[in-house]
């Protein structure tokens, strides 16, 4: 975790009384941050677990995941707007009768401003100066006793986190310095997630991401001299589809 964790987040989770932390609807156990939670949890305050892009999940494997989680949680798509009303609704259990204060955290592409976005709606408005609210921060009111603090807290990614950032979406091929290294994890984290999907899609049956990018290429053509598979090449199909979210999960 970067020094500047804290203070980037930690304005956010100092200013709300919930925090929702916005993770991919695809790896929720991967795009979840242990040490926001550990921050949160000690500063009193609640969490509720936002699965964005659930679009990209097969009903299946939302039930799984929703048994798995073990928290508060609501998922939606918040590029089809769907699911507003179940995460108004679940704010509004974690609220009571108190008006309350909501900060959104969360790593690069979770969707963190268009979740903001998707509260807001259209008839919502912004707030100038409030006693008791910190100066320099946006809100908005969503509801009569809920403020929405319009600026998400994000958590900084390390270039360690090479796969995280693939699966986010925060890096692209162009950048990466082992693309068939990286093409393996992705596979493997695909397969582990939803291997019928994954099968279904491609037409492919595999024991690990390495067999999968071998008959990737063999399946697209994609050989190199001697008729062995390109691996590097296989991998790039794999992660553009992956991020431009042609796989269904």
């Amino acid at each position: 975790m970067k020094k500047g964790f804290l203070k980037i987040v930690k304005k956010v989770i100092d200013e709300a009384d919930i925090l929702l932390e916005v993770i991919d609807s695809r790896f929720p156990t991967k795009s979840r941050n242990a040490e926001l939670e550990r921050i949160i949890k000690l500063s009193g305050k609640k969490l509720l677990l936002v699965l964005n892009k659930s679009d990209l999940v097969s009903e299946e494997n939302v039930k799984k995941q929703k048994e798995l989680i073990g928290v508060k949680s609501v998922f939606v798509s918040a590029k089809k707007k769907q699911g507003t009303i179940k995460l108004r609704e679940a704010i509004g259990k974690l609220s009571g009768k108190n008006e309350v204060k909501v900060g959104v955290v969360g790593y690069p592409n979770t969707g963190k401003s268009s979740v903001i976005n998707m509260l807001k709606g259209k008839k919502s408005s912004g707030v100038g100066a409030i006693a008791g609210f910190t100066k320099g921060m946006q809100y908005v009111r969503i509801s009569s006793k809920v403020m929405l603090i319009d600026s998400p807290g994000v958590i900084p990614l390390e270039e360690k986190d090479e796969l995280l950032m693939v699966l986010l979406s925060a890096k692209n091929i162009q950048s990466l310095e082992d693309l068939e290294g990286t093409g393996i994890e992705v596979a493997n984290e695909l397969l582990k997630s939803n291997p019928e999907k994954l099968e279904s899609f491609y037409g492919i049956n595999a024991k690990d991401g390495e067999d999968f990018l071998e008959k990737l290429a063999f399946k697209r053509k994609k050989l190199a001299k001697g008729g062995t598979p390109n691996m590097n090449e296989a991998a790039r199909i794999l992660i553009i589809d992956f991020q431009r979210g042609k796989i269904v999960l």
